[in-house]
């Protein structure tokens, strides 16, 4: 297996993340389910009026998006898989085709979440990634572009 085909199916495999966002010059990190759209061009995220990180993300929408293999006990934890995504974050707005089709998208994946859609301060977020890292343990590590992830979902 290529190396971008390994980063594409260990985004996919998983439905977790950590999102840093920034407001001025402090960061902040709060965990967060994702879905990735059709050929990794965005992920999205569900965030509430109560999450300081939706503000944070409005004011400020660079972020980035830390997916790590589970701990499973291993000796050396540094050792465990993990990609970041840096990207560019938008709200999609509740009126329109768009929206509806990153609904039906994020319920198919996670269908818990549909209680979400019902309240009225839960948004969708799209985030397009600009670029990445993976780390596959020691050693093996390496940067990317959105465009070799997105070409590795096209083989």
């Amino acid at each position: 297996m290529d190396e971008m085909t390994e980063v594409r199916e260990f985004i996919l495999a998983r439905r977790q993340a950590t999102l840093a966002v920034c407001s001025g010059d402090e960061p902040f990190t709060a965990m967060t389910s994702y879905v990735v759209e059709p050929r990794l061009t965005g992920l999205l995220i569900q965030l509430s009026d109560l999450s300081p990180h939706k503000h944070m993300l409005l004011a400020n929408p660079k972020c980035s998006l830390l997916i790590a293999e589970g701990d499973d006990g291993r000796a050396e934890v540094m050792s465990l898989a993990r990609v970041t995504l840096q990207g560019i974050a938008a709200k999609i707005e509740k009126a329109g085709e768009d929206y509806a089709q990153a609904k039906a998208r994020f319920l198919a994946r996670l269908p818990a979440s549909a209680i979400m859609f019902s309240l009225p301060d839960f948004d969708l977020f799209r985030i397009r990634p600009t670029g990445g890292r993976f780390i596959g343990g020691f050693g093996r590590a390496f940067a990317f572009t959105a465009e070799q992830l997105i070409e590795a979902a096209d083989s």
